[in-house]
């Protein structure tokens, strides 16, 4: 039941994102559901998501650190033999210390002691030692750490960024499999058009057979041509669905979601776009100024080892010391003060990270010259490529209206026996020829735009 429920959801949220009231999927519809389920969009949420803890991470560093120890041990001691004349030894010496006017009881009260100690040292077997604290540490001045602050924070832009690069890359996969899937479409809609239109002079020819008025070649020439488009239009149909399963797991959707094409709107869906290019618009490009930003940041991380870093600590302890294993007494022992590191001499550590540092973003910057070049000749380039298909398809619509005009004709005057089996099927293959450049001048104009658009950043405006 939840199954059936979660599938009935994700088909209706589908239908709300992808269908208009005419039940086809646009491509406004299909990208947008495309951006909310695309598994490199969500990846891509995910690496902008980890920045934004990268630096919340960063930021704990400087602030304040607890921790708390606590420790309890035993020490095994040798076994401390005394000599048996030990006592009396010390009892002689005792004596010759001892005032001359102490009493007897005085005297044995300190003899039992001292006998005591020997009895307790000879019965000592280990030391237990007991202890607990609380360390308080404070950053106070670290230039590693203010720079480290700020190289996040470029970092954060940084995959936001790269995520709008991600959302352009889909887009124009989506859009072009889109185009594909609908160029196909036609291709076969004139397919089974011209299919329709041969079987029915197929039954004309076999009627004239029949009745001595058409040899039997040229109605096997036309079931041959009918059984050639049946396989073509089966090639077809396999391509279609090939492309509209990639668009699928390109777009996130299940694999049984019905995704449907209006082709028809492909043919009139342009517009002579004039198009202006800003460099500042192109992720990639704002992608490596990011990374030049980074990069200066690195620079400043590797001059912030010659300074000191100064911290404040606060360490509270407790401990106990005794002979047996119960803990009876606690002593504390409270240390504040102030942690100073001064770099002084690293061998050369230092200023080699520093110049590899620079060299880096030297590099960076010779690629971002380069980049810059380049995307300006891909969008001259792209522009033109757009200009010249889109020019060339008013001609080829009037060359296909023009084929279909002379395929009517030529299909009356062979009705009314004016014109011949071949005249019909020459007719009929320059309307297929005709038909198939137009779709593909369709196709080659519509790739030529994604890629027009893409290359100036302005993509979603073709969804839009």
């Amino acid at each position: 039941m939840r199954r059936n429920t979660l599938i009935f959801i994700s088909v209706f949220s589908l239908g709300l994102f992808c269908h208009e009231a005419s039940g086809q999927t646009t491509l406004t519809g299909l990208v947008s559901y495309t951006l909310q389920h695309s598994r490199d969009i969500k990846k891509a949420e995910l690496q902008r998501r980890e920045a934004d803890y990268i630096r919340q991470e960063a930021i704990g560093h400087g602030l304040p650190q607890v921790e708390a120890s606590a420790s309890y041990s035993k020490m095994m001691l040798p076994e401390v033999e005394i000599p048996a004349t030990a006592s009396q030894q010390i009892q002689g010496i005792t004596d010759l210390l001892i005032n001359e006017s102490a009493t007897t009881e005085q005297r044995q009260a300190i003899n039992n002691s001292i006998s005591g100690l020997f009895n307790q040292l000879g019965n000592l077997d280990a030391l237990y030692t007991a202890s607990a604290g609380v360390q308080v540490t404070q950053l106070i001045y670290s230039q590693s750490y203010w720079v480290g602050l700020k190289t996040t924070r470029k970092t954060q832009e940084l995959y936001s960024i790269l995520k709008t690069k991600n959302e352009e890359d889909v887009i124009a996969e989506v859009a072009n499999g889109y185009y594909q899937a609908g160029s196909l479409m036609l291709q076969l809609q004139t397919v089974d058009k011209s299919i329709s239109n041969l079987k029915d002079m197929f039954k004309i020819a076999e009627l004239s057979y029949k009745n001595d008025f058409l040899k039997e070649s040229s109605v096997n020439r036309l079931q041959v041509t009918i059984t050639n488009l049946e396989v073509i239009r089966e090639t077809l149909q396999n391509g279609i669905d090939i492309q509209l399963n990639y668009l699928k797991a390109l777009a996130g959707m299940p694999g049984d979601t019905l995704l449907t094409i209006d082709a028809n709107t492909l043919i009139d869906d342009f517009a002579n776009q004039e198009q202006s290019f800003s460099i500042e618009n192109v992720p990639s490009y704002q992608l490596m100024l990011k990374q030049d930003e980074i990069y200066s940041q690195q620079v400043k991380l590797s001059k912030a080892k010659y300074y000191p870093v100064l911290a404040a600590f606060g360490k509270f302890n407790y401990s106990s010391y005794n002979l047996s294993s119960e803990i009876d007494k606690m002593s504390n022992m409270n240390t504040i003060g102030l942690s100073l590191s001064v770099p002084i001499f690293s061998s050369g550590v230092n200023n080699a990270k520093l110049k590899q540092s620079q060299l880096r973003q030297a590099q960076l910057r010779e690629d971002i010259l380069k980049t810059s070049d380049l995307l300006a000749v891909n969008f001259n380039n792209a522009y033109l490529e757009y200009q010249t298909a889109f020019n060339m398809l008013s001609a080829q619509k009037e060359n296909l209206a023009l084929a279909q005009k002379v395929y009517d004709q030529t299909s009356l005057l062979y009705q009314e026996g004016m014109a011949s089996m071949a005249d019909l099927l020459n007719v009929n293959s320059d309307f297929l020829q005709a038909d198939n450049s137009l779709n593909q001048q369709i196709l080659k104009c519509k790739m030529a735009e994604i890629k027009m658009l893409k290359s100036s950043g302005t993509l979603k405006s073709l969804i839009k």
